[in-house]
């Protein structure tokens, strides 16, 4: 019995660990339809919804959801009093090692990117034309137009597993 419970116990922790590791982890941001979130698919989501004259931001994590106004402070409560801190001797802190982040910031992969412009001045406008739909990769992504449009669509997805691949395998 206690056998049989612990091989249970064993796997759903297994799966559970399996799902966070493959679950893909999507950050859009989409000035179009004004959607900007950061979600791991069914474990939570953060999203920012800008308001009229404030921001929202909505986190939801399993069962758990908080929205929260950044721009407004919470009351404010009595401080407590400050001990004066020792003097820590030992080591600094080290640099931040560089090659990793550049290789976990790689193990991201843009899946949908569309960038839309408008100077507002038809001369610049006309400057930035041939610029973009000369280049063969700019192209298909960005677009230079006349209707004072402004829009950025973005979509990157990773997964964890290859940012801790990423992280680890380099020294």
């Amino acid at each position: 019995m206690l056998l049989s419970f612990i091989i249970i116990l064993g796997s759903v922790i297994g799966l559970f660990l399996i799902w966070v590791l493959f679950a893909p982890i999507s950050i859009k941001a989409d000035t179009y339809r004004s959607e900007y979130y950061l979600s791991w698919r069914g474990i939570g989501k953060a999203e920012l919804i800008p308001l009229a004259d404030d921001i929202l931001i909505r986190l939801r994590i399993v069962f758990w959801k908080k929205d929260f106004y950044p721009l407004h402070p919470p009351a404010a409560k009595e401080k407590k009093k400050v001990k004066p801190e020792r003097e820590k001797k030992g080591k600094s802190q080290s640099a931040l090692p560089f090659r990793r982040i550049i290789q976990v910031l790689k193990s991201f992969h843009i899946k949908y990117f569309r960038l839309e412009v408008d100077t507002d001045n038809y001369v610049w406008n006309a400057y930035l034309w041939p610029l973009v739909y000369g280049i063969n990769p700019l192209r298909r992504h960005v677009a230079v137009n006349y209707q004072g449009r402004n829009e950025c669509r973005l979509l990157i997805r990773n997964r964890a597993w290859r940012m801790a691949w990423a992280w680890l395998s380099n020294p």
